[in-house]
C-alpha cells in the first residue's frame, strides 16, 4: 500500500510519526517537502538532515521533482496533506480517493474572517469543496479543529483526534525518575516556562506566579528558556519586582538541551492562548514526567489532558485560576507525584507515534475494505467532538 504525506517540511513535528509509518511491513511510504525550511526556523533548530533519509523527497529540486511529486499523490492509494499546495491533491478530489487533512483549528481569530473574499474563495477549493467527498478525512491537530470544520459544513461527522507527535522517551523506572527530582530540589520546587517570549505565549504570567510565590514566602526557582522580542521587559520586571534570585532566564537552547531541563523540573507551566495550535511541548513535558500546568485554550490540552488526573488545567488568561492550580502542585506533593506519574503513562501507552502510525494504518485498510472503522475511545484516531472555546471553567471561588 502506497501512502504519502506531503506537507511545507520535514521537521521534528513530523519525523516520528513518519518514522513508525515506515516501519509498517505492507506500507510503502514517502514525505514530500514541498518548500526548503525557512531561515528563522533552521535557527530554531527545527531543520533536519533529509538526505540519507530513503522516503524523504523534495519538490523544489527541479521541475523534473515537483512533477514527480505531483505523479506521486496523484497514484498513492492514500495521501495525506498538510501545509501543502491544493495542486498536490486537485486531481484526488476530482477522482474522491482516500485523503487525510491533517490541519491545526482553522480560524484561531474567529470565522469572521471568512467574510474577506480572496479567504473565503481559499477555504472554499481547499476545505469546503473536498471536505464533502466521501473520501476525505479530517486529523485534526487541535482540539478546536472540528468545530471550526464543522461551522463551514467541512468533513461533517469524519473528524479523528491527531497532534504533533514528539520522541517519547522510555524510562526504565517513572519512580526513579520522579525521586531524582526531589533530591535535585531538596528545599523547593523547580518550574520551569520554556518557548519562545512572545504575546501569544504569554511568558508575563509565569513572571506573575513567581511574584505572588516569593509574596507568599515559598521556596522555588523559575527558569525560563528562549528568547524573543518580550524579553527585554520581562527582565525589567523581574528586577522590579525583586525576583533575581529565583528567575533566570536560560536564553536559546537546542531541543534535547530543553527535554533535559524537562526532566530536572518539577512544574511545567504552559501559559500559551488560542493562539497556540497544538502545543508539542505539553507531551514533552508530561513524557518527561513534570506536573503540568496548562491553559485551556491550547490545541493539544483537550486531548492530551484529563484536569486533576495527568495535569492540571487553568482558565486560559485567568491569573488567579493559573495561580491556585501552581500553589496546589507545591503545597501537595501527593498530587504532584500522581500528575507527573500519570503524565508519562499517558505519552508512553497512548500518545505517541507508534501508536498514532499503527491506529491510522488499521483505520485506512478498513477504508479500503469498506468495512466499519476501528472505534477508539481514546488517543490518536479516536472521534475528535465538537469542543467551544469556552468548554472549560474554573469554577473555584
Amino acid at each position: 500500500m502506497k501512502i504519502v504525506f506531503v506537507s511545507n517540511n520535514y521537521n521534528h513535528h513530523e519525523r516520528f510519526f513518519c518514522e513508525e509509518m515506515d516501519k509498517i511491513q505492507d506500507v510503502d511510504f514517502f514525505f514530500i517537502q514541498t518548500q526548503p525550511m525557512r531561515e528563522e526556523r533552521l535557527k530554531m533548530g527545527w531543520g533536519l538532515e533529509t538526505t540519507k533519509i530513503p522516503f524523504v523527497c523534495n519538490a523544489y529540486d527541479s521541475k523534473l521533482s515537483h512533477d514527480r511529486a505531483l505523479q506521486m499523490c496523484n497514484e498513492a492509494e492514500v495521501v495525506i496533506i498538510g501545509s501543502a499546495p491544493y495542486e498536490y491533491i486537485e486531481e484526488r478530489v476530482r477522482k474522491n480517493k482516500l485523503t487525510f487533512f491533517y490541519a491545526e483549528r482553522l480560524f484561531r481569530k474567529g470565522l469572521w474572517h471568512m467574510l474577506y473574499p480572496p479567504t473565503f474563495f481559499t477555504v472554499l477549493k481547499r476545505f469546503i469543496l473536498p471536505g464533502n467527498k466521501s473520501n476525505f478525512y479530517m486529523l485534526c491537530a487541535s482540539g478546536y479543529t472540528a468545530l471550526d470544520c464543522h461551522k463551514i459544513c467541512a468533513f461533517r461527522g469524519k473528524y479523528f483526534k491527531w497532534g504533533h507527535f514528539i520522541d517519547v522517551k522510555k524510562f526504565n523506572s517513572v519512580d526513579v525518575l520522579l525521586e531524582s527530582k526531589r533530591l535535585k530540589h531538596p528545599r523547593g520546587v523547580s518550574i520551569l516556562w520554556a518557548g519562545r517570549l512572545i504575546g501569544l505565549k504569554h511568558p508575563e504570567l509565569a513572571i506573575h506566579v513567581a511574584a505572588k510565590l516569593k509574596r507568599q514566602g515559598y521556596n522555588f526557582e523559575l527558569n525560563i528558556i528562549g528568547i524573543g522580542e518580550m524579553e527585554e521587559a520581562l527582565k525589567r520586571e523581574v528586577k522590579e519586582k525583586d525576583l533575581t534570585e529565583s528567575v533566570h532566564f536560560l536564553g536559546a537552547m537546542k531541543p534535547h538541551e530543553v527535554r533535559s531541563y524537562m526532566e530536572d523540573a518539577d512544574i511545567y507551566l504552559f501559559t500559551s492562548d488560542f493562539n497556540e495550535g497544538w502545543g508539542a511541548v505539553l507531551g514533552e513535558a508530561m513524557s518527561s514526567g513534570c506536573a503540568v500546568v496548562v491553559s485551556h485554550g491550547i490545541g493539544a490540552t483537550p486531548f492530551l489532558v484529563k484536569h486533576n488526573e495527568n495535569a492540571l488545567v487553568y482558565e486560559n488568561g485567568n491569573k488567579d485560576s493559573l495561580y491556585r492550580n501552581v500553589k496546589k502542585l507545591i503545597d501537595t506533593d501527593e498530587v504532584r507525584t500522581r500528575l507527573s506519574r500519570n503524565a508519562v503513562l499517558t505519552m508512553q501507552d497512548m500518545w505517541n507515534a507508534k501508536v498514532g502510525a499503527n491506529r491510522l494504518y488499521e483505520v485506512i485498510k478498513s477504508l479500503k475494505a469498506g468495512l466499519d472503522i476501528p472505534v477508539y475511545e481514546n488517543g490518536p484516531m479516536s472521534k475528535a467532538v465538537l469542543l467551544k472555546n469556552n468548554w472549560f471553567h474554573d469554577d473555584t471561588v
